[in-house]
């Protein structure tokens, strides 16, 4: 019984310590002690002046006080006299160990709060790539965004005022120690009154960590709504629907700003009452202390030099741990969110992948989404090297999710994918993907230089300069590049906005071409394209063929008519294959579909 509590006492009250010592470990104990010892010497430094003043108006043993006394006993201890300079020696000695502390507090601080904030956005950095990708598809991508850019930074904000809360409290219980040396009655009857206000103070508190990890949920939700607004921006304009949508941006900031209110009226509630009721105790200490005990005021006026600063402290606590729970809400979510992406993680270990030497085979594949009936079903197809095949069908017939399977995003439910025999789960997905080049009808480009978005950043030396010159040249931009003054460091800029389609088309297959790849995956990559760009990327395709291994997933059939193989597609199973010819012979479907589209 009394186990189980002290382990719900220390979960609910130090949680926050597991979660900060995991990104920071030992730092985070380095912080503590050294303001331990800032408090120390301060505390000390604090002690001698009393002593100081009773030593130098030479007052009575009768008079003085048991700090006095201990002082005494020191300096004894080290064999020095006691005396006036004594005293100030020691304590300017005290004043100084203290400085070397304070800046080393200072310094060390500024240096853990930069190591946590970019510990923390490495980790998720590294988690959110390693999510498997069917997991990755289902997560809010504005929740992402969120947590990587604003909620980063309110952790920052919380581990500040959460360090602060720490080191205060350390304050705190080094002058209420001291101050028990002085007077031990006194003490308990503060401590007393400082138990019973923090019971008046954690109503307040539990209120604001509710209100706080709301407003993180829904500064979330704002994410989301503004990424969608900006992605869908052109429709939203054109169809005059940005004023309807942008009522609900409104609605979800005003959502925010409320919460925010309302948290700021609990801020002002604990600013305003907590100095009051602090006096309201200390005063009664002493009035007890003077009535009820017949204690003179002299007599306690040692541990109210330290009930000073420990008050000064306690304000800070509370000053510190208000702003906190601002931003326990986001440490709610961040923790949630780093659980929710750990149980993701793609595992990719495995032996290396060096390439292969005969043929990629699908042996009775099968996969579905969670719960749903077989997007591909029991799929048998031997690919061999160097060959090109085409995957043709209607939408929904299962093109793109072979392309998935191939790839290694998507794992069969039944059957396997093998190269040379090996299944390619075995292998280390990163060495196998290495050596994969997909390019679809959403081209991918950064908003960086035509060099970078080609070469991947490779190093600019000048075996890569070559290279990236020669891939330019099968691809035909040698002219895009020559109309530029910056030549292969022109930006493209967003999307690849200062490019026509048929370029962004090009550049992803100089990629593909530069990373010297073995497989290449070519998904609806002509379907956004006139018929004659649409014709030079066939001829840059064609020219690759033989090459490499080449899978093209088509709706515009006139892109596969050169393939050495096609697969037509109904409800993920094999309805027919062959070659151009022999599908439009044998396959009534298929010869539907070339007369629809009239090639």
């Amino acid at each position: 019984m009394i186990k189980s509590k002290l382990k719900e006492f220390v979960k609910s009250n130090f949680k926050q310590v597991a979660f900060f010592y995991s990104y920071l470990r030992a730092r985070f104990l380095y912080v503590i002690l050294i303001s331990f010892f800032v408090s120390l010497f301060d505390a000390l430094s604090l002690s001698v002046f009393i002593p100081l003043f009773e030593i130098a108006t030479e007052a009575s043993s009768s008079k003085k006080s048991s700090l006095t006394q201990h002082f005494q006993d020191v300096l004894n201890y080290l064999e020095l006299p006691i005396s006036v300079n004594s005293v100030l020696v020691i304590m300017l000695s005290f004043f100084i160990i203290k400085a070397v502390f304070r800046y080393a507090d200072v310094y060390y601080r500024a240096y853990a709060n930069s190591f946590f904030i970019k510990k923390l956005r490495i980790k998720f950095i590294y988690l959110i790539s390693s999510l498997e990708y069917n997991k990755f598809i289902k997560i809010d991508l504005g929740k992402i965004q969120n947590s990587i850019t604003t909620e980063v930074v309110n952790i920052n904000s919380a581990y500040t005022h959460y360090i602060s809360v720490v080191q205060n409290t350390i304050f705190i219980l080094v002058y209420i120690t001291m101050s028990f040396l002085s007077n031990t009655k006194f003490t308990l009857i503060v401590i007393l009154g400082a138990v019973l206000s923090k019971v008046f103070f954690n109503k307040i508190y539990n209120n604001s960590k509710i209100i706080s990890y709301s407003i993180a949920q829904k500064n979330s939700n704002l994410s989301s709504l503004l990424m969608q607004f900006t992605n869908n921006f052109k429709y939203l304009k054109s169809t005059a629907a940005v004023d309807k949508y942008s009522a609900k941006l409104k609605e979800s900031a005003t959502g925010i700003e409320h919460q925010q209110l309302k948290l700021n009226k609990i801020s002002a509630r604990v600013l305003s009452t907590r100095e009051p009721i602090v006096i309201f105790f200390l005063a009664l200490a002493i009035f007890i202390q003077v009535n009820v005990f017949k204690g003179t005021l002299s007599a306690v006026l040692p541990s109210l030099m330290f009930f000073y600063r420990a008050f000064n402290s306690f304000m800070n606590v509370q000053l510190s741990w208000t702003a906190y729970l601002k931003y326990a809400g986001s440490v709610k979510l961040i923790e949630d969110f780093e659980s929710e992406l750990k149980s993701n993680v793609e595992q990719v270990s495995g032996k290396e992948f060096n390439g292969f030497e005969n043929s990629l085979e699908f042996k009775n594949v099968s996969f579905h989404y969670k719960h749903g009936i077989n997007v591909v079903e029991n799929f048998t197809y031997e690919l061999k090297k160097n060959s090109t095949i085409a995957i043709v069908g209607k939408s929904g017939s299962g093109k793109t999710t072979i392309s998935n399977l191939v790839t290694g995003l998507l794992k069969p439910n039944e059957g396997t994918i093998t190269i040379d025999g090996v299944n390619i789960f075995d292998y280390n997905l990163n060495s196998y993907r290495n050596r994969i080049g997909l390019i679809s009808q959403e081209t991918v480009v950064f908003n960086d230089t035509l060099y970078n978005n080609v070469t991947f950043w490779s190093e600019k030396n000048q075996e890569n300069l070559e290279r990236f010159n020669q891939v330019l040249d099968k691809v035909g931009l040698n002219d895009f590049v020559k109309k530029s003054n910056e030549n292969e460091d022109i930006i493209l800029g967003d999307h690849g906005v200062v490019m026509s389609g048929g370029q962004r088309q090009r550049l992803s297959i100089a990629r593909e071409l530069f990373k010297q790849t073995e497989i290449l995956i070519l998904d609806e990559a002509t379907s956004a394209l006139d018929s004659h760009t649409e014709k030079l990327i066939q001829e840059n395709i064609e020219a690759i063929k033989g090459s490499m291994t080449v899978i093209i997933i088509a709706h515009r059939l006139s892109t596969v008519k050169k393939a050495d193989a096609i697969l037509l597609l109904k409800d993920g199973k094999i309805e027919a294959s062959g070659t151009f010819d022999e599908l439009c012979i044998k396959s009534e479907m298929f010869a539907s579909m070339v007369a629809l589209q009239e090639i």
